[in-house]
């Protein structure tokens, strides 16, 4: 069955590209996928923007056929922008480390405490999983020298306007 895009019947739903609910008669973003826990298929729904940042391909699919409901030029720019590299879909969202213990999947150093950090996220078998965490400093790197500022901003839900500008100043002085 192919990816759907619709409104959502419920405020019920939380999209699985940033965990935030999805509001009643808001779009949404379905990606039908075989269940990998029986027979049949599963639907894994997801804000349109956020499914062009996680989930680039199976997105552009379906958004040509639903104009109608989503703004199909910001979509492609944003599947763009996760295509550039297979790396930056797995940029997750900022955050302050909480201890020193964790590394760097970049530069191979530990992550010292309350530097900001993100979690990286790799899509397996239906569903996001954790993968470690890399230095905001260290994306460039990361990402092959690609633009990841557009997506880690877009999942930095919950920070203030203050702290987004001083992710902003570490990702660009490195």
């Amino acid at each position: 069955m192919p990816h759907i895009f619709e409104r959502a019947p419920s405020a019920r739903s939380k999209c699985r590209g940033c965990g935030q609910p999805t509001g009643k008669d808001e779009a949404r973003f379905g990606e039908r996928l075989p269940n990998a826990f029986g027979d049949g298929e599963m639907t894994l729904w997801q804000h349109p923007d956020c499914a062009a940042y996680r989930r680039p391909g199976a997105e552009m699919e379906a958004a040509a056929e639903h104009a109608e409901m989503v703004d199909v030029g910001a979509l492609q720019s944003a599947c763009e922008t996760s295509l550039a590299s297979h790396r930056i879909c797995r940029v997750g969202s900022a955050e302050r480390a909480l201890s020193g213990r964790a590394g760097c999947r970049a530069c191979r150093e530990l992550i010292a405490k309350n530097d900001w950090r993100t979690p990286l996220i790799f899509f397996e078998d239906g569903m996001f999983g954790a993968s470690g965490f890399a230095h905001v400093g260290c994306l460039s790197e990361y990402c092959e020298g690609e633009d990841f500022l557009p997506v880690l901003l877009h999942f930095a839900v919950g920070l203030s306007t203050d702290e987004k500008a001083e992710i902003t100043k570490v990702a660009s002085s490195a």
